[in-house]
């Protein structure tokens, strides 16, 4: 994990593990909350009929998902079900629906950062608490811009690939492609960027520009 190869004790593991499933579970059930919400609002009650609009983690969470963030840094939650037919209006309440999710884990991502950087320049993590509360911030810093970033890929069955169905015709020559090569194209993206860092290299300029602002507003 992210402490892997630094001084540590078998404590400061176990809470470091411990931080890590609940910001996890927060970044993927708001993800998939706001995905239901979005949905309900656009008229389509399915995820709330299913007992899906829910911030119960049982409801979201993918064991198999939640494992290959632990290994990889990339995972996912159960997909919320959405019945687009039912949208008052079909694009505005598709990109309603997949823009949801992903700006949600941005502004948790954007107030994890708050949190990390404050304890990172004023707080004494050397005092276990403020380790655990730390390492709760930075990774679910961490997490939240993964998941926003992945699930921004344009292919299916991720919200990039749904927002283009929103602004585009869906029998275009890339979409019909995308559909037809979706799990080829997960996993190459998996592969390469655990080989290049691709979408890691993403979400560490964004917090970049996150810790850039902070130490504006701190002068430190």
């Amino acid at each position: 994990m992210f402490i892997i190869g630094l001084n540590v004790s078998t404590v400061e593991i176990m809470v470091a593990i411990i931080a890590f499933l609940f910001a996890i579970m927060i970044a993927l059930v708001l993800h998939e909350w706001a995905h239901a919400w979005a949905a309900y609002k656009s008229g389509d009650p399915t995820a709330k009929v299913m007992g899906r609009m829910t911030l119960n983690p049982a409801a979201h969470i993918d064991p198999m998902g939640v494992l290959f963030f632990l290994l990889a840094g990339i995972g996912w939650a159960k997909p919320v079900p959405v019945n687009p037919f039912n949208y008052r209006n079909f694009k505005r309440g598709n990109f309603f629906v997949s823009i949801a999710g992903v700006t949600v884990n941005l502004i948790l991502g954007f107030f994890f950062s708050l949190g990390w950087f404050v304890l990172l320049h004023f707080g004494d993590i050397e005092q276990l608490w403020q380790f655990a509360l730390f390492m709760f911030f930075m990774l679910g810093m961490v997490m939240n811009l993964s998941l926003m970033i992945f699930n921004l890929l344009p292919i299916p069955p991720l919200d990039g690939y749904n927002l283009l169905v929103s602004i585009t015709k869906p029998d275009n020559g890339y979409m019909k492609w995308a559909r037809d090569n979706a799990q080829m194209l997960l996993i190459m993206v998996l592969v390469v960027s655990m080989l290049t860092g691709g979408i890691f290299l993403l979400r560490d300029g964004i917090i970049w520009l996150f810790e850039g602002l902070w130490r504006l507003i701190f002068r430190v």
